[in-house]
């Protein structure tokens, strides 16, 4: 009998993905659409971020303040690559995983705002685009590593 259980046990493991299914709430041409738009608040918002430290530089914005701002900016693009189909937890790492490279870079980007807008969009857009594409294909790949790594 507890080989019979395990085996059933194993069979079930092996229909239930490790991170949750490819699920998408909305049309692939919307949730481009959208996905173009979490792109453009991102960037605002680390852009925004920048241009309030420079202006209250040395207060608590300048430090702490940024990353109420940098948090917003994962949030929407989870938001985004949720929508798109990624189940919560894989929509939470791939934004942050997005956002990593644009804020290590923040603070060295050109003065002027408008080239450091644009250059932030370029790089979120650059990033995002996997994701955004070929949700299904990420899904996949990451519940095929969690299955190789953990079962």
């Amino acid at each position: 009998m507890p080989a019979q259980r395990a085996r059933s046990s194993r069979a079930i493991s092996r229909r239930v993905e490790p991170l949750g299914a490819f699920d998408p709430l909305v049309a692939p041409v919307t949730g481009l659409l959208l996905g173009a738009l979490g792109v453009l608040s991102a960037a605002a918002l680390l852009e925004l971020s920048r241009t309030l430290a420079e202006t209250y530089k040395g207060r608590w914005f300048a430090g702490n303040g940024r990353d109420v701002f940098h948090v917003a900016a994962v949030g929407v693009l989870a938001s985004t690559f949720f929508l798109n189909g990624l189940p919560p937890a894989l929509a939470c790492f791939v934004s942050a995983t997005v956002a990593i490279f644009p804020l290590l870079l923040l603070d060295s980007l050109p003065a002027r705002r408008p080239p450091r807008l644009a250059f932030l969009v370029a790089l979120f857009a650059v990033l995002a685009a996997p994701p955004l594409l070929e949700p299904r294909s990420i899904v996949d790949a990451c519940n095929a590593i969690a299955r190789s790594l953990f079962h």
